[in-house]
């Protein structure tokens, strides 16, 4: 499996007002319409980027952490802990099939762990797919709204100027023979 970063968050004294400096300094979508006032970033970027969220910190301390895709955090979190890392936070569900949990690099850098629930893995790779194919794949291919839109285009040229017919006539071995004979 492929560990890609999925989320990232921003843990803060004052979530609220750490909510308000990124939507106004970068117009993220923030929401925190939840019992935890948990700010939901939509960093409104269409295919790409990742999203993430603004919490309040549990112990009082700011840091921001990434989440990295994982089957099982339970293992992952052994693993680091054998390469020098250390348990921050035991996995724990988060509801809608969603697990995560928090170690520590040797440097004390918190990251996360996350274990989507299959059917919102299924969506993002369908997302991510979608996202691949609406691309140019760089060897001259469009996608399929720009060729859409091309060959609309080209339709109503064609409509617009029908090809003019010209007439010519067919000089014939024959004819031309019996004119040089006069």
């Amino acid at each position: 499996m492929a560990y890609p970063v999925t989320h990232f968050e921003i843990n803060a004294q004052d979530a609220a007002a750490t909510q308000k400096f990124y939507r106004d300094l970068f117009g993220w979508g923030i929401d925190a319409d939840n019992p935890q006032n948990y700010g939901m970033i939509d960093t409104k970027t269409k295919g790409t980027g990742i999203n993430g969220g603004i919490g309040a910190s549990q112990d009082g301390r700011s840091f921001v952490t990434f989440y990295v895709e994982t089957d099982d955090p339970h293992s992952m979190l052994a693993k680091a802990e054998r390469l020098g890392g250390r348990r921050v936070m035991e996995p724990m569900d988060a509801g809608q099939g969603l697990i995560y949990a928090l170690f520590a690099d040797p440097e004390g850098n918190v990251i996360g762990l996350a274990k989507m629930a299959e059917a919102q893995r299924q969506q993002e790779q369908r997302q991510q797919a979608e996202r691949t194919r609406s691309r140019s794949n760089g060897n001259g291919s469009t996608t399929k709204t720009r060729a859409k839109a091309t060959a609309a285009k080209a339709s109503a040229k064609k409509a617009a100027s029908p090809r003019k017919k010209t007439a010519t006539k067919k000089t014939t071995t024959r004819s031309r023979t019996k004119r040089s004979r006069r």
